[in-house]
């Protein structure tokens, strides 16, 4: 453990009482003496302390020969490659960057021409980047290199030192409306009896411990604004009008003091983060519209592959392409002809299924089966429409720069056609947005290829050089030409009206907003600039306020959640959590660990964000989650792409447990706060390693038997499973809204349980991956109802006995429990 000095000191005249609801100052201040040591640091780092308590950070860097570019991208810029440039090489070959840091811990790592992400081989300290990786961490002052807290409870010493509210950070302030707050301090553990918040003129708010994660606590309180009558005090640069003020109030022992610093808040809110209530209600399901169902086999790609043949078998014209293997271009190539026909066919199919929602994988036209490059954002892929191509016909009268000239294709009206189909079956549709690259194909980058520099569009995309012509594509990748940036988002402007016209054209086509889409999930987002979403939020919500934004972002999302960015982002977080208790054997987490990973998501976002968070298990860029199951004790997403990882990762149909350990994982997404997602084929039981077996074409029954029947076939069970758990979440609005309340995480039986709750309705959930029935004890509060139905797991009716419930979970599986709220 690190020593810590206590830079601070109580001003004298302490008393124990917490202060009166009108006192303000609410108590004598803690003094904060600003700390010179920034503790161990790497080699690579050095860090000067600045007046106002931050840290002016020189990071130094090494890449080896031939980088053109090096920049640092870290949790402080939003992992923006373009916003910290590092300047060099020195006559050493060494980079170097230099940038203004708060205490505290960061992440980062070092990124050389824009697509090669290294931690930083000068430290060792550091976390899993959930890729397989690594990202670096800096731990900057005396607090940040805490293990554990020096603190002794009740002996009337505060450290101020280790205060934090940061009011720019939803884990610690977040405006829920006009007059009310929540908000949240950091303490050391052990180190404050009782914790408030004082509000000038409005009172005195006893905070309550939401969380303990050693060395810190963190206290939480809803406040409530007091109404203004009278006009405000004006500023004394006579512009602005006062505002709130606020000020914690803590106790320890003999010591009654306030925070160092009080805070302030505007009158009016300028913005108060919503969420589309539509999206808090959601039930998602992702499709790839090639790998669905093919409804038109007139608009069949030549040559198209037959739906129900055996993955891993090559069809006769895959066998005449000399000089590939089936994973060597051949398994990629591949076109199945799932449509929009064959997509509005089976809407009925998936309102019986119970999902609302649909996220489509990429629609615009591309010459892949992903479409994720983008020939042109403008029209939808002729494969997916009615048969007759239009497109070259129509793109040759188009000016990509002039809205005026656009045009409708045939396959443009079928999408369009499909959404009206959709949204009078009550369905919502959103579609993947791939902003930051493009294919090889589309216009712009054919006239850049063309004309060189005089084309109209060579600053749209990042060239490195115009002779010999070279660029940076997308993951290395040269057939996804990327957009050129700036630290400010895209750096051609027309590039970015393009985008943005692009938007409208389809959230309002022809101006009609009940004719588009209801919102984009958004493909690699945080390569480009955060200014860029800034904007782009601002444009989506003026075009239609119940649009829905969610970013793939695959780790802790804090920056992008904050009210400007983006609605939700793909809950990959949750995931990892669910597979690390649920699947993992060896190196399984503990129930209490699985309970403080959620928790710890739960504070760090907004709760209207919460609330619509996608929570998924898997994704067409990840295993199958029965695959998932089968192969435990891997970090997720890692070493599970059959072609990389051979033998070490168990590709044959998961067995009886894997499939009941992943209904179990679909039941968690169903009980938990936030929007549950299900990619195409889960509820079936289709299973796979990661990309391209991740993409079989979907199962269904009609189309039995299939090649290899003993192994391709609708799986009954899990189907009926999800149309259970599915319909449990749509006829309990606790469970969709609801608050979220831990009752028991039980490491001996390894058994979790947890409390939803709203005004009319309660709901007990009961977890456990042991392979044995538990038998548990779970604690209930005190006003809670006596008795409990049983809605999934078992019928039984359950009565409290002496504060608790006793019952039994079965091996592998849950119970819910349902009561209606006391009046």
């Amino acid at each position: 453990m690190v020593g810590l000095a206590l830079l601070l000191v109580a001003a004298p005249g302490c008393v124990a009482a917490l202060p009166a609801v009108d006192e303000w100052p609410p108590a004598p201040a803690l003094v904060l003496e600003r700390e010179s040591d920034p503790g161990k640091l790497p080699p690579s780092v050095t860090a000067e302390p600045l007046p106002d308590g931050r840290w002016r950070c020189m990071f130094r860097f090494t890449p080896g020969p031939g980088p053109r570019q090096v920049a640092l991208a870290g949790t402080f810029n939003g992992w923006n490659p373009a916003a910290t440039p590092f300047t060099g090489p020195d006559g050493n070959g060494r980079w170097s960057a230099t940038i203004e840091l708060p205490s505290g811990p960061h992440f980062y790592k070092f990124v050389v021409n824009g697509t090669d992400w290294r931690p930083d081989p000068e430290n060792a300290d550091g976390e899993p980047d959930g890729h397989g990786g690594r990202n670096s961490a800096l731990r900057l002052g005396q607090v940040a290199n805490l293990t554990a807290s020096p603190a002794v409870l009740g002996d009337g010493v505060i450290n101020a030192l280790a205060l934090e509210h940061r009011q720019d950070t939803p884990l610690y302030f977040q405006r829920t409306s006009d007059h009310e707050l929540l908000l949240r301090l950091r303490t050391l553990v052990d180190d404050v009896e009782k914790a408030a918040v004082s509000v000038q003129g409005g009172g005195l708010f006893d905070m309550t411990m939401v969380k303990t994660a050693a060395p810190f606590t963190w206290w939480e309180a809803r406040v409530r604004l007091p109404e203004v009558t009278a006009q405000p005090p004006v500023a004394a640069d006579g512009k602005e009008p006062g505002g709130y003020r606020y000020a914690f109030v803590l106790q320890d022992g003999e010591l009654r003091a306030s925070s160092p610093q009080t805070y302030g808040v505007p009158l009016v809110a300028d913005a108060i983060f919503r969420t589309p209530d539509w999206a808090k209600h959601a039930v998602w399901y992702q499709i790839m519209p090639d790998r669905f169902r093919n409804g038109n086999r007139a608009n069949d790609p030549d040559p198209v592959h037959p739906w129900t043949s055996e993955w891993f078998k090559l069809q006769p014209y895959e066998e005449a392409r000399t000089g590939q293997t089936f994973y060597n271009w051949i398994v990629f190539d591949r076109l199945y002809g799932g449509d929009f026909d064959g997509l509005e066919e089976k809407l009925p199919y998936l309102k019986e299924l119970g999902v609302n929602a649909l996220y489509l994988n990429p629609v615009f036209i591309g010459d892949s089966h992903h479409k994720y490059n983008a020939t042109n954002y403008l029209h939808i892929d002729p494969a997916f429409g009615p048969g007759d191509d239009d497109y070259e016909e129509i793109a040759a009268r188009e000016d990509l720069r002039d809205p005026a000239t656009w045009e409708w294709t045939r396959a443009d009206r079928r999408f369009l056609a499909f959404l009206k189909a959709a949204k009078a079956q009550g369905f919502r549709v959103i579609i993947d947005g791939v902003f930051n690259h493009v294919g090889t194909k589309h216009p712009a980058f054919v006239d850049v290829q063309k004309r060189g520099r005089a084309s109209r569009y060579a600053d749209w995309f990042n060239v490195t050089s115009w002779e010999p012509f070279e660029y940076t594509g997308w993951g290395g990748f040269g057939a996804l030409p990327e957009f050129r940036k700036t630290a400010t988002g895209l750096a051609s402007e027309s590039a970015k009206q393009h985008i943005f016209d692009v938007t409208r054209r389809w959230m309002a086509p022809d101006g009609d907003v009940s004719a588009g889409i209801d919102g984009w999930r958004l493909d690699v987002p945080n390569e480009i600039p955060m200014p860029f979403w800034v904007e782009w939020r601002d444009l989506v919500k003026a075009i239609n306020p119940d649009a829905y934004i969610v970013g793939e972002i695959w780790d802790r999302a804090d920056a992008w959640l904050d009210g400007r960015h983006f609605d939700a982002v793909m809950n990959y977080t949750f995931a990892r959590a669910v597979v690390a208790w649920v699947f993992d054997r060896k190196t399984s987490i503990s129930a209490s660990e699985f309970d403080l990973r959620l928790r710890e998501l739960r504070l760090a976002y907004p709760h209207e964000a919460t609330l619509v968070l996608q929570n998924l298990m898997n994704s067409h860029d990840t295993d199958r989650i029965a695959s998932m199951a089968f192969n435990p004790d891997r970090a997720y997403d890692h070493a599970n792409r059959v072609q990389d990882n051979g033998p070490n990762y168990n590709n044959a149909k998961p067995d009886a447990e894997a499939y009941a350990r992943a209904r179990l994982a679909a039941l968690l997404q169903m009980i938990y706060i936030g929007a549950p997602m299900v990619y195409y084929g889960d509820e079936v039981g289709m299973w796979g390693g990661d990309d391209p077996t991740c993409r079989k074409p979907m199962l269904w029954e009609d189309l039995q038997p299939y090649e290899a029947p003993e192994e391709n076939y609708v799986l009954r069970p899990q189907l009926e499973h999800y149309r259970r758990i599915i319909a449990l979440r749509k006829a309990h609005p606790a469970l969709r809204t609801g608050s979220v309340q831990t009752l028991l995480a039980d490491d001996d039986r390894n058994v979790w349980a947890v409390l939803r709750k709203d005004a009319d309705e309660q709901l007990i959930i009961v977890a456990t991956p042991a392979a044995q029935a538990q038998m548990v004890e779970v604690p209930v509060q005190p006003n809670a109802p006596r008795r409990w139905q049983g809605v999934f797991g078992t019928e039984e009716t359950l009565e409290v006995v002496d504060g608790k419930l006793r019952l039994k979970v079965p091996a592998l599986g849950g119970i819910v429990l349902h009561a209606a709220t006391p009046k």
